[in-house]
């Protein structure tokens, strides 16, 4: 998570413990991203709610070639939908819906803009610097580092936490190593990480 700007984890920490006490969630409780997203007044679809999405797209999106693509999120001023790929398992979907509402929080703009040749379908790409803003809005959101912390000191594995949350391994070890959580629990044992 190189690169990101001064104190912007830090925001990200916070935001997490404000949405969750907006929510009335615990702030060491798992958050169901889709709960955020009605908050915030972003509509989620899966893809066979798409009006008008013919049958034989509808699996190509989610059967034939289900892991080319995670979500679509769409805006129209102020109003946000995103179209969440339902193929893939709901930890890669919370995930995934966190890092687009993420993209929204923080009024990202796309870097790319790509339209299809019948004019119907818009897709983006953000730049890095964004992306990897997203990725760590999402894991605040998702994995907040004070739960994280009482988690791993209780003897919780990643496993255990990511059953917790609701996320991947994967985003547990990223949690890990970009909070320091575990020198913190080292250096409280009395061990010395530099």
């Amino acid at each position: 998570m190189s690169g990101l700007r001064r104190g912007f984890k830090t925001w990200c920490e916070n935001a997490a413990k404000g949405y969750r006490r907006d929510l009335g969630i615990p702030p060491t409780a798992a958050l169901d991203p889709r709960r955020l997203a009605e908050y915030l007044k972003i509509v989620v679809w899966t893809p066979a709610q798409v009006p008008g999405l013919s049958h034989e797209d509808l699996r190509q999106l989610t059967v034939m070639a289900p892991d080319e693509w995670s979500a679509a999120t769409l805006r129209e001023g102020e109003h946000c939908l995103v179209i969440l790929n339902d193929a893939h398992d709901v930890s890669r979907q919370n995930n995934t819906l966190a890092h687009e509402i993420g993209h929204i929080v923080l009024k990202h703009e796309p870097a790319k803009m790509f339209v299809t040749f019948d004019g119907l379908m818009m897709m983006s790409d953000y730049n890095e610097e964004n992306e990897q803003e997203a990725i760590c809005f999402a894991g605040a959101i998702l994995v907040p580092r004070e739960a994280l912390v009482n988690l791993i000191s209780s003897g919780a594995t990643n496993s255990d936490a990511a059953n917790y949350f609701n996320v991947s391994d994967a985003l547990i070890r990223m949690r890990r190593n970009t909070t320091g959580i575990d020198i913190q629990a080292a250096r409280r044992r009395g061990v010395w990480i530099p």
